[in-house]
């Protein structure tokens, strides 16, 4: 045993004095013991480089397109609700919800939006429609449906509109 502690207390404290957490006692302790032990110094020598920094801008990717999945989920279940779900198509929310979910369009494509959301909804407000007759239930004329589904596109492009209005004032002031 070489000074006050042992070889094996040195190892295991090593790490806590390179991270700079030990407390002064431990680190002037294995200090000491480093002076005298030419086996640990070798050791500390050949310490492990520290952990590579996480690649911020990699991160902020991961980041948003979690976020961006989570909105076009949030997107594509408002579409949903508003268009398929609902017991008639001429339902007072879906002039609350459709420009929400414009709003939540832009925040996933930004302004490209204005040009996805249109066969987005066309192709949902089909598949709505098809799904109701598939299953024998109650069901408008293909066309109501389609005038209903350009309705609610003007309405989703409203928020689209609004959102990206709002991100440009905002971002002119901040």
């Amino acid at each position: 045993m070489n000074g006050d502690i042992g070889c094996e207390i040195c190892r295991d404290l090593l790490p806590l004095v390179e991270d700079g957490v030990a407390s002064e006692e431990s680190r002037a302790a294995v200090q000491a013991h480093l002076q005298s032990c030419p086996a640990c110094r070798a050791l500390a020598g050949q310490a492990a480089p520290p952990p590579p920094v996480p690649d911020g801008a990699a991160l902020l990717r991961r980041v948003r397109r979690g976020t961006r999945g989570f909105a076009l989920v949030v997107l594509l279940a408002g579409a949903l609700f508003g268009m398929g779900l609902s017991g008639s198509m001429d339902m007072f929310y879906n002039s609350l919800l459709m420009p929400a979910m414009g709003a939540a369009a832009w925040f996933v494509w930004r302004w490209k939006a204005a040009a996805v959301l249109p066969p987005l909804l066309a192709g949902m407000s089909l598949v709505c429609w098809g799904l109701r007759w598939g299953w024998g239930m109650e069901t408008g004329s293909l066309p109501g449906y389609l005038i209903w589904a350009a309705i609610y596109c003007v309405l989703a492009l409203v928020g689209v509109a609004i959102a990206g209005l709002f991100h440009f004032a905002l971002k002119k002031e901040g």
